[in-house]
């Protein structure tokens, strides 16, 4: 079962064009997924499949981490740091081990997380 404030929370994405399908999964986490999240100039591609874990607990407990496309690399070569390889339920992902230093519940949201995601991923690339 998913909360009604994730399910409200990507009505709204995917209003602003942003699609993303949640799943409660066994592993005590819904998983967020979406199939084509779009990338910042300087990436080998323009798409990435992403993959959030929220904590069943969200909003009091934060996301943490993303995963993107096995083969997501930088237009100037492989990334250097803050990069492994994880397998969940059989798909081999990039993850990005990049953390909030700061979340408040009653204020942040999925919205926020994913800014959280583009400014690193415009930040990752100089």
């Amino acid at each position: 079962m998913i909360p009604e404030q994730i399910t409200q929370e990507l009505d709204e994405l995917n209003k602003d064009g942003i699609v993303i399908t949640a799943e409660a999964k066994d592993d005590g986490f819904i998983h967020l997924l979406s199939d084509a999240y779009p990338l910042p100039s300087g990436y080998n591609k323009k798409l990435t499949k992403l993959l959030i874990k929220l904590p069943k607990s969200y909003p009091n407990g934060k996301p943490d981490m993303f995963w993107a496309d096995l083969d997501l690399e930088l237009s100037s070569g492989p990334f250097k740091e803050g990069i492994s390889i994880e397998n969940i339920y059989g798909v081999q992902w990039k993850r990005f081990s990049w953390h909030l230093k700061h979340w408040n519940p009653g204020h942040d949201s999925l919205k926020t997380y994913l800014e959280f995601i583009n400014r690193g991923l415009e930040a990752f690339k100089k």
